[in-house]
């Protein structure tokens, strides 16, 4: 079943080499954009094709001081678009970070200057491993849960 897959930069092949990875959706678009192709009324994200979506991490900066907030808004239109995602769309979408993802009560991105939490949007699904690399997974409903 298709869904988010979260999981640091560092660990898609490419940069890796092949086969030390996890492959790297053949799309890739920047978060606001994807946000923006959500909001469309035609569904207009490429069908059957994965999708890398990069830049959460600074669009969650940008918000400051309002990063919880801007956070909550995220996750009511993520959740508004998982039935065209999971309809439509029917391929993951590699939400990917150039910092640290940190497990503990929640998961959050370990930026230079502060912590940010990631938690608000997917929730706090468990840690799972493909390849030796790890990666958190998230139905398109922002449910931990598969």
């Amino acid at each position: 079943m298709p869904g988010y897959y979260l999981l640091e930069m560092k660990h898609l092949s490419p940069p890796r080499p092949k086969g030390q990875g996890l492959p790297a959706n053949p799309v890739r678009i920047g978060f606001l954009d994807f946000l923006r192709e959500l909001q469309q009324e035609e569904f207009s994200l490429p069908l059957h094709q994965g999708l890398v979506v990069e830049g959460l991490e600074d669009v969650l900066i940008a918000a400051r001081p309002n990063m919880e907030e801007l956070a909550d808004q995220i996750r009511k239109l993520l959740q508004k678009s998982a039935s065209d995602l999971n309809d439509k769309l029917v391929a993951d979408v590699q939400i990917v970070f150039r910092n640290p993802l940190v497990r503990g009560e929640g998961i959050w991105v370990e930026h230079p200057t502060e912590r940010l939490p990631i938690s608000r949007i997917f929730g706090s699904p468990a840690k799972e491993e493909e390849n030796s690399v790890p990666f958190y997974r998230v139905s398109f409903n922002l449910s931990s849960g598969f």
